[in-house]
């Protein structure tokens, strides 16, 4: 073998243990430890809930993991080799807690000083900080008036620092200032929503005669634009983000009905699908899937086996169309 070829087989076998050995992927045990998230399951005492429950959502920023530990009351951030570096426990919870979505908020340095968190026990919803776990707001609560929740499925912030609350109990997204003041409220189906770089909301409707409609709306509120998907043969669509390129990630029921994937699209801003792939859910978990630097992040938790397993979170492979 010529110097040249060699040189060339070590680089392509180099990249290859590269990559192999870079896979990034987290792991949780279960129980009250610091470094493990509590469940509630049928070997839990008084247990009556027909679901078991875990951590309910997690966000990937850059190398870090940030865990709600929705049982345990705590917020956890983990390095690339799954040590928790950063526990903050959230004060003043009711007896019941179970902490539906987060979403963290970076300030004028671009680092992350502060985070929203959603109960669900009550409906309310507080700001923290991420250096000292301080209480900064408390808002709103159950109910069916402008300014409550029926059921938070959903948190996001845009870059103006603004949290949008969704909620399928009423079907709206509320849409707050920075220190929980009531801006508006708009109408949006079960799908849920997803908030660009530009600070516009994206949502999707379902009309029978034309399928799913892709909406785009500027942070004022106003309908910038709309897309026809359409994909009538397909059910209960779910907004899971938006991509650096501006693409539409959506995942659906297959037409055939559940059979332990959901199918997931990526959609370019032409509507037309630029990637396919499957997803496995993980069972009573709100935000098992995370998009962070054009990555796809999947959890893989088993609530009920607990505290048998671990909660793991991974990078997620897609097939190309």
């Amino acid at each position: 073998m010529s110097r040249s070829k060699f040189l060339a087989s070590f680089v392509a076998c180099f990249l290859a243990i590269t990559v192999m050995t870079s896979a990034q992927q987290w792991n949780l045990a279960y129980g009250s430890g610091r470094d493990q998230v509590a469940f509630y399951n049928a070997t839990s005492p008084g247990f009556s809930e027909d679901a078991p429950y875990g951590p309910m959502a997690f966000r990937v920023v850059k190398d870090q993991l940030w865990v709600l530990d929705s049982i345990g009351g705590r917020l956890l951030a983990l390095d690339s080799k799954s040590a928790v570096k950063k526990e903050i426990r959230i004060a003043d919870l009711p007896e019941n807690v179970l902490l539906e979505d987060f979403a963290l908020v970076a300030g004028a340095s671009g680092n992350l000083e502060t985070a929203w968190v959603a109960d669900a026990s009550d409906c309310s919803i507080r700001k923290i900080s991420l250096a000292n776990g301080r209480g900064l707001v408390k808002m709103c609560g159950n109910g069916n008036e402008s300014g409550r929740f029926l059921q938070i499925s959903q948190l996001e912030t845009d870059r103006g620092g603004r949290l949008y609350v969704g909620d399928i109990g009423r079907q709206i997204v509320a849409v707050f200032t920075p220190y929980g003041e009531l801006i508006r409220e708009m109408p949006c189906q079960r799908s849920g929503f997803a908030i660009d770089a530009a600070g516009n909301m994206h949502q999707l409707d379902y009309h029978e005669k034309y399928g799913y409609i892709h909406r785009v709306y500027s942070h004022q509120g106003q309908l910038l634009r709309f897309l026809h998907l359409g994909m009538h043969q397909f059910q209960n669509p779910k907004i899971r983000g938006i991509n650096e390129r501006g693409s539409l990630l959506v995942s659906f029921v297959p037409e055939n009905g559940f059979e332990g994937k959901l199918k997931l699209f990526e959609f370019a801003d032409d509507a037309s699908v630029l990637r396919r792939g499957e997803l496995p859910p993980v069972r009573s978990m709100n935000r098992f899937v995370s998009l962070s630097d054009q990555q796809l992040w999947l959890a893989e938790a088993d609530f009920a086996a607990a505290p048998a397993g671990q909660f793991k979170v991974k990078s997620l492979d897609w097939d190309v169309k």
